[in-house]
């Protein structure tokens, strides 16, 4: 096979982001579209040059089809998942693994039962900075981490586009959660949460939370999150600080390196990173994602993340949550 034949399943931000990427890169066919909304997938459709198909098990059981992209929201990557291993289509499925720890089990246990290959798209695995962390802490560049910290917070207006339908850690912290036992080849073993409503409140959700981390080695750490930045910040304000026996990691995502002064008073800090328009073509963190799902799929080849990691992200972030429900620490199963 010297292609991929791939459908995205899901056409909102994420999908529209895979559909583009999938249509520009040279080992791939684009060959369907699906979305719960059939005018905007047939505008989708249009625009990426592919087909809108309107009926889910009908996409599915096109064996024409070899892989598809899940990008719905989180609480139907269970049904969408299941149903897509059983007509043994290849999986890149959007973080998290699914919204509560049954699930993603569940959705491990039929990718095991049906042979199919699914990768979990967690960014932060392909981010050079965070991939140069995790080189350095293996190669002993600062010694054994001592204690660390790691913030992941974000607009306001992506907490209000969620409306409550996920915590802000699942659909934020997962990432550094992963991230964090990636690098540091370690894992959390107890946390701690204290959260704050006030901007959210109306959709009964958290505006912020922060966690204390206790590790298997012994290390320390803390983790805050939010999505509640004002609309004159920037969309993203990310760090990870890792400190050592021996020497220091410092990641600090604010403004991307480069800051646009425009006419009218305002700031933008444009993405240099994630999902980059360069001469016409997306380049950055998302395309090298896809690219390697695409790669190792035709190559038969084992992903950078397996999804036991994936899983093990889910069960931390259900621990914090039950941290919050309980006002106690939790244990990390």
């Amino acid at each position: 096979m010297n292609k991929l034949n791939v459908a995205v399943i899901g056409m909102g931000v994420m999908g529209q982001s895979h559909a583009r990427i999938y249509s520009e890169l040279p080992h791939v066919n684009l060959v369907a579209v699906h979305d719960i909304n059939q005018e905007h997938a047939e505008n989708m459709a249009e625009q990426f040059q592919t087909t809108a198909v309107h009926n889910l098990e009908e996409l599915l059981k096109d064996e024409n089809v070899h892989a598809v992209s899940i990008c719905t929201s989180d609480d139907q990557h269970f049904e969408v998942a299941c149903k897509a291993c059983d007509y043994h289509k290849h999986i890149l499925i959007e973080k998290p693994l699914a919204d509560n720890v049954e699930d993603a089990q569940g959705i491990i246990d039929k990718v095991k039962e049906t042979g199919v290959k699914m990768m979990v798209g967690h960014t932060l695995r392909w981010d050079p900075r965070y991939y140069h962390a995790k080189q350095a802490v293996a190669a002993g560049k600062i010694g054994e981490p001592v204690h660390l910290h790691s913030r992941r917070n974000n607009s306001y207006q992506n907490g209000r586009r969620l409306k409550g339908r996920t915590s802000v850690v699942m659909f934020l912290g997962v990432h550094d959660l992963d991230a964090i036992e990636w690098i540091t080849g370690d894992k959390i073993v107890e946390v701690s949460a204290v959260e704050v409503r006030k901007r959210l409140k109306e959709f009964d959700t958290a505006d912020a939370i922060i966690t204390t981390l206790k590790f298997e080695s012994g290390t320390i750490g803390s983790y805050e999150t939010s999505w509640v930045l004002p609309d004159n910040h920037v969309e993203l304000d990310a760090k990870l600080d890792i400190t050592g026996t021996d020497g220091v990691i410092n990641i600090d995502i604010l403004d991307q390196s480069i800051r646009v002064f425009e006419k009218d008073h305002k700031i933008t800090f444009p993405d240099t990173m994630y999902g980059v328009d360069l001469y016409g073509t997306q380049t950055g963190i998302m395309k090298e994602e896809l690219s390697t799902f695409v790669n190792n799929v035709l190559n038969d080849k084992e992903f950078p993340i397996s999804v036991e990691e994936a899983l093990r992200a889910v069960k931390v972030v259900r621990s914090i949550e039950q941290s919050l429900e309980t006002g106690q620490p939790v244990k990390v199963n």
